[in-house]
Order: structure tokens, then C-alpha cells, then sequence
């Protein structure tokens, strides 16, 4: 009974350490490589794309941590390497776990992209101690826009998920910095973020009481 508990336990900083990409599909997901930039660790395009609309579009995600900053960048090009210089939407201070939809995301008319136009779209956390964590959708861009069903069909939030604060200064793997600062937004919400991170020593105080109550 005690090995199972510890079997428990040790599922627990993987369900409080990452996110997930469930739309527009993502190039895949390895927790091992999350941290690697630009992608996860998936430095290939994935193909068929999905089609966005440059009208806007849904960014479903699934979050693991009770507390995120994100950002959402794109690229245009077949393949885009590591430039993800376009925001498509500043790092802003997620509450909640499961569930996470900012649709409704555009594509900034300034760009003049065509129809067909190949890009891919890049989400960043804060969610892990050491930097961000990464993950890309390869994407094909359109002025189709998603009918109210298709829409609605990737869109959900779950019960309890908000945004807290809004168009925080630097990239989400800059505000994992807890270092004090005088003023600005990121280094508020950065202090707040790690706060709800669990130390190595809270998993072990976690794993002890687990096994305690098991033995009971």
C-alpha cells in the first residue's frame, strides 16, 4: 500500500508543472523537453496544419498549474525556426486548473497575410521554476472564418478559470524571475506565481502524509 501511495505522489509535480495545447493541434508534447525553445522539443512542422482564421480564432488550452502567466506568439513561414516575433496576445496571469479558452485570438490586419499563408503559433508559460515552457501549433491561415458551432466545439473554459491581470510586461519565462523589483507589473505577478509553486520539500511533507494516511 505504501508503494502505491509514493506511485501517487510522484504523478503530482507532473500535474502541477505543465500545459497543454488542445487547439489548433499541437506539434506533440514531451514533459522531459517542455522547456526547450522555440517548441517543446518538437523543432518539426507537423502536418496536415490546422486552419486559423486571421478573423480569430480559439487557443484551447488545458492547464495543470493553479496559477500561469502566458503569452501567445506566431510565425509566419513553412518553417519557422525559432522567430516567433508577432504577439498575438501579451503575457497575461491565469487562475485555475483545467480548461483554459482565449479565443477569439487574431491575427493583426497590419500583416496583409493571404490565404494559404503557412505560420505556426507558439504559447508560453511560466510554469516551470527554471524558465518557460513551450508549445507550437503549426497552423494554415484564412479569412474563412470558424462557424458559431466550430467555434464553441474548441472553446471551454472550466468552472472556476480566469484572467487576472492583463498585458504584464516581458515574456512569461521572464516573470519565473522572483527577484524584487521597484515597480512593474511582471515582477508583481512573478512573486505571485512562484508563490503558488511547490517546493521540493512541500512534495516530500506531501508524499509523507499520503503514506501516512495509507498505513492508517
Amino acid at each position: 500500500m505504501l508503494s502505491n501511495a509514493l506511485a501517487l505522489a510522484s504523478l503530482l509535480p507532473l500535474a502541477a508543472s505543465h500545459f497543454l495545447l488542445d487547439y489548433p493541434t499541437a506539434r506533440g508534447f514531451n514533459d522531459d523537453t517542455a522547456t526547450k525553445f522555440p517548441c517543446g522539443g518538437f523543432d518539426s512542422v507537423k502536418t496536415p496544419r490546422t486552419s486559423f482564421p486571421t478573423s480569430g480564432g480559439p487557443i484551447q488550452l488545458d492547464m495543470h498549474h493553479a496559477q500561469t502567466d502566458v503569452a501567445i506568439y506566431l510565425s509566419v513561414g513553412d518553417d519557422p525556426g525559432s522567430n516567433y516575433s508577432v504577439v498575438l496576445r501579451h503575457t497575461f496571469s491565469l487562475e485555475g486548473l483545467g480548461d483554459f479558452c482565449a479565443g477569439m485570438v487574431t491575427i493583426p490586419a497590419s500583416l496583409n497575410i493571404p490565404d494559404g499563408t503557412s505560420a505556426t503559433i507558439q504559447v508560453v508559460s511560466n510554469g516551470d521554476p527554471d524558465g518557460g515552457l513551450f508549445q507550437c501549433a503549426d497552423v494554415t491561415l484564412t479569412s474563412t472564418a470558424l462557424s458559431t458551432s466550430d467555434y464553441n466545439s474548441h472553446c471551454t473554459n472550466h468552472t472556476g478559470m480566469k484572467v487576472v491581470t492583463e498585458n504584464i510586461s516581458g515574456n512569461p519565462n521572464e516573470t519565473t524571475d522572483a527577484t524584487p523589483s521597484a515597480s512593474g507589473a511582471a515582477a508583481s505577478s512573478s512573486s505571485t506565481a512562484l508563490a503558488s509553486m511547490p517546493t521540493a520539500a512541500s512534495w516530500m511533507l506531501g508524499v509523507a502524509g499520503i503514506a501516512g494516511l495509507v498505513m492508517l
